[in-house]
């Protein structure tokens, strides 16, 4: 049975701020601020049994992405707590701490020490070595990546068959 699990939205907003915040108008590009968010999503997956956002991940040319938050950005409207300019995420607020237990910031933390600071090239290399990637990624076209092909634990494949979806994020 496929792993998945009911994205929350207003969380996975609040994670992109706390990114944002985070790393400055150095870190903000959206290239760097997927590739943080999906190594902070595998990091809680695989320590903590769980996602951050519950967001899809696909493999595209450059890289991990998620899909929705992707999508959100490349619309680019106000109201919705960042929105792009050129390829850059800009923050309309603060994050909401709230919404983030201290797993998730650990996660995130995380994330963002893996790819702060990387340029274009070396983001994409780093990301490219990922096996999720390298599994899904079908030349010039985006791919849904399976959340067992993220999760490396077998123990976290086991606890989350069939009841993922059921879970509050």
């Amino acid at each position: 049975m496929a792993i998945r699990f009911n994205m929350n939205l207003q969380k996975a907003i609040e994670c992109v701020l706390w990114l944002i915040q985070r790393g400055g108008m150095n870190n903000c590009n959206m290239y760097n601020i997927w590739k943080m968010l999906y190594a902070a999503e595998k990091y809680s997956l695989n320590k903590y049994g769980c996602p951050i956002t519950g967001d899809n991940y696909f493999a595209m040319k450059h890289g991990t992405v998620p899909s929705k938050l992707y999508n959100m950005a490349k619309i680019s409207q106000a109201g919705m707590g960042f929105y792009r300019f050129d390829n850059f995420l800009v923050a309309e607020r603060e994050a909401e701490e709230g919404y983030l237990s201290d797993a998730n910031m650990e996660a995130l933390e995380f994330g963002y020490k893996e790819y702060a600071g990387l340029t274009f090239d070396e983001v994409e290399k780093k990301n490219h070595e990922e096996a999720a990637w390298k599994k899904n990624y079908i030349s010039d076209t985006s791919a849904f990546i399976p959340f067992e092909d993220i999760i490396e634990e077998d123990w976290v494949k086991e606890d989350l068959e069939g009841v993922a979806h059921r879970m509050v994020l």
